[in-house]
């Protein structure tokens, strides 16, 4: 792709972010109003799902990383599973231990994040992280299109997912915090 067609298309991968932003409203609209789980539902929160892969990959492929899509893209995706799991709760598709679980590990991983940035260490999505959101989001998309034990132990899976790469994280942040103790530049996690 030439320089000039890179340039002039940018814009797109935050445009893709916040698209997704904008469709939480009417998902979190659709799981109020929803009698149980529905493929149509489901589809839907896959569609939005999947464009965090499609911002991503625009943004690599068009060398348009900015610091809005840092902050965006992220906090789209854990709106997103904010909106799903909450959907979950509502229709009484999973007990509350298990959405609530995860809900809380994305407080506390974003909580976390923002706090560690306050004092100079920057965090990173890692493909730990990454693997983990993705199976999340299968997960819900499933849970909100179908019901089923399999669903459930996959869910639970997701759960268990979810808080392993927590403590992931929480090493990660204890090690570049010493790092920064000892006056050591902390390597970032890709």
């Amino acid at each position: 792709m030439s320089g000039g067609i890179k340039r002039r298309l940018r814009w797109l991968p935050n445009a893709v972010t916040i698209t997704r932003l904008a469709c939480l409203p009417v998902l979190l609209v659709w799981c109020i109003v929803a009698d149980g789980p529905s493929w149509p539902l489901g589809i839907f929160f896959g569609a939005i799902a999947i464009t965090d892969l499609l911002d991503g990959r625009l943004a690599a492929l068009l060398d348009a990383r900015t610091p809005l899509g840092r902050i965006l893209d992220p906090l789209a995706d854990r709106l997103l599973m904010a909106v799903g799991l909450i959907g979950l709760l509502l229709m009484g598709r999973f007990a509350w231990p298990a959405p609530t679980i995860v809900l809380i590990r994305d407080l506390a991983t974003i909580a976390g994040f923002v706090w560690l940035a306050r004092r100079g260490v920057l965090m990173q999505i890692d493909f730990a992280g990454k693997v983990s959101s993705g199976f999340n989001m299968g997960c819900v998309a499933v849970g909100l299109a179908v019901s089923g034990s399999w669903v459930d132990v996959c869910f639970w899976c997701a759960v268990g997912l979810s808080v392993l790469t927590f403590g992931n994280y929480v090493g990660i942040a204890v090690g570049k915090v010493r790092a920064q103790g000892r006056g050591e530049v902390a390597s970032t996690t890709t």
